[in-house]
């Protein structure tokens, strides 16, 4: 359980896509995790059986999600993902992210 946490203070994990990631909160069923992206990168479609809500703190990118048409989402906009929903993003600009999950990513508490 990690009740508190600083980001800018967290020592983050490089993904593949070459996102840097912060767990900033987790306990009991949600967790709380920040994505900073470079521009232009992309997050390829994949899916996980947790439902997520990601919240845009800065930036632009497009969403792409099964079922719904590519969406632009810039700083203030939000998106909800159900449980195996194939989703990903493609990054236009250095970009801040923050997605809650539901429940706990237990594959990225590494």
């Amino acid at each position: 359980m990690k009740l508190l946490a600083d980001a800018t203070h967290e020592s983050p994990f490089m993904t593949p896509e070459g996102a840097e990631r912060r767990i900033l909160s987790y306990g009991g069923g949600m967790m709380l995790v920040q994505f900073t992206f470079d521009a232009g990168v992309t997050a390829p479609i994949h899916s996980h059986p947790h439902e997520q809500i990601g919240y845009v703190v800065s930036g632009e990118l497009d969403l792409m999600m099964e079922g719904v048409e590519t969406t632009r989402l810039t700083a203030g906009s939000s998106y909800y993902v159900a449980p195996n929903v194939r989703h990903g993003i493609i990054t236009h600009m250095p970009t801040v992210l923050n997605d809650c999950f539901t429940p706990i990513r237990e594959d990225l508490l590494v």
